[in-house]
């Protein structure tokens, strides 16, 4: 029984492997699979054949988060998706895999098999139809072509780039497939989860090997999960794989809310996620599908501008100051000069005024009536004894007819009358007396 079950494996291990047939006049074979838990495909060149590389291109019917694409040099490879064990180079399509696409793809070199028997094989829990491609080519290709959002870099065969896509503005991925958000320096951005995921990324190569700060802020209460990858693997963990070896080796993990937000220094380290392109990669994915209308806040800012801006700041702080110490000063300078002027003009009329009344000069005008109507009459009943007016110096009650001002001040009839004729301000307070004088009417007359 024993021996009809290993024969029976084997035949049906053996009824799987298809052979693909690579030569000078058919360089491209193609065919349509149905998945299985084990597909195997041998890989089989002509020794007449000189193509350094082989690109393997496989395309899903549809969506399958367990298919999975290997190859093994010398055997079959092994189907254990340990991905604490797995890279590109022990033969698996780990972007394909985590990122649970379409597209399948794996670049082969003739100089990893040096003529040994290669094995394709791909894997899957669920059947459905898949295309299968396999073109020998003299360049090293790209992933799905870039998916006609970048550039593939095949020109240069010493360059770390060389067969690696260069993504266009708002691109991210290893085939450029995913969209994402550009994290533009001292502008402050915004992103709308709303129970999606979504990918942004900041450009090293505008920084010019300046530090550059990102601040990171949710008005989420119960926060927002943000992974910063490690590799060119957009990769989301699932809830199972936070404590697996293989999280550590692709994201670092952080959680922000809107108590704790997050500050991160980027500069180019030059690591395995920006060796092919400058750019320091994010994913944000909102921990609770109950809360609504989450907002992301991303503050990119760059530390040499931001000193720039500091001493900028510094600079007019210091000249509007100077310039407002100026402006006071001169100020003060000017209100003191006409302060003066107006203090010597009132002693100068004070001399004069005082001078005709000691040499009883003073005689009636033809506008003291005028004046006079525009100062009200006082009577001096609430007049102290002592009381003097402003401009004679003597006291109120030796002259019983006494004036008041329109800011309320009293003096003698004639000494305001004598004022009135050489300044119009009060003698007391310097305020305009506003005293009107008709000289048309008075010429009438």
């Amino acid at each position: 029984m024993w021996f009809i079950l290993q024969f029976l494996q084997i035949h049906i291990v053996s009824s799987l492997e298809t052979v693909i047939q690579i030569s000078e006049n058919a360089k491209t074979w193609t065919d349509v699979q149905m998945s299985s838990p084990n597909n195997t495909y041998i890989l089989n060149i002509e020794n007449t054949v000189t193509f350094p590389y082989y690109a393997i291109n496989v395309e899903l019917h549809k969506q399958d988060d367990t298919f999975s694409l290997h190859y093994g040099i010398g055997k079959p490879p092994e189907f254990s998706l340990n991905l604490s064990e797995i890279t590109e180079v022990q033969g698996f399509d780990i972007y394909g895999y985590l990122e649970n696409r379409f597209t399948h793809f794996i670049l082969l070199s003739s100089e990893d098999f040096h003529q040994k028997q290669v094995y394709i094989s791909t894997s899957s829990e669920w059947t459905q139809n898949y295309n299968i491609t396999v073109t020998a080519t003299y360049d090293k290709l790209c992933p799905n072509n870039c998916t006609n959002q970048g550039s593939c870099q095949v020109f240069n065969k010493l360059s770390m780039k060389d067969g690696k896509c260069l993504c266009n503005k708002n691109y991210i991925g290893n085939d450029c497939r995913q969209p994402a958000t550009y994290i533009e320096q001292n502008k402050e951005m915004f992103l709308n989860l709303e129970n999606t995921v979504k990918y942004a990324y900041v450009d090293l190569e505008e920084s010019e090997n300046q530090t550059m700060v990102l601040i990171v802020q949710t008005n989420s209460s119960e926060g927002v999960d943000l992974y910063r990858m490690k590799t060119r693997v957009l990769y989301i963990p699932a809830l199972e794989d936070l404590n697996a070896k293989y999280y550590d080796q692709l994201v670092y993990g952080y959680e922000v809310s809107s108590m704790y937000p997050i500050e991160f220094d980027l500069k180019d380290r030059n690591d395995v996620s920006t060796q092919i392109q400058k750019r320091v990669r994010f994913i944000f994915k909102q921990k609770s599908l109950r809360e609504q209308h989450i907002q992301i806040s991303l503050d990119l800012i760059n530390q040499r501008t931001q000193n720039t801006i500091s001493t900028s700041t510094v600079i007019i702080i210091v000249a509007s100051t100077a310039g407002i110490i100026m402006f006071i000063s001169i100020s003060f300078a000017v209100g003191r000069y006409f302060r003066n002027k107006k203090i010597k003009e009132t002693l100068a009329a004070l001399a004069v005024i005082r001078q005709m009344q000691q040499e009883k000069k003073y005689s009636a005008k033809s506008f003291d009536d005028e004046i006079l109507e525009q100062l009200p009459q006082i009577q001096n009943d609430h007049i102290k004894n002592t009381d003097v007016c402003p401009i004679c110096l003597d006291l109120y009650i030796n002259k019983p007819d006494l004036r008041s001002t329109k800011c309320r001040h009293l003096f003698h009839r004639e000494c305001i009358l004598s004022w009135i004729y050489i300044n119009k301000n009060c003698p007391t307070c310097r305020s305009d007396l506003k005293i009107h004088m008709n000289h048309n009417r008075n010429q009438q007359q």
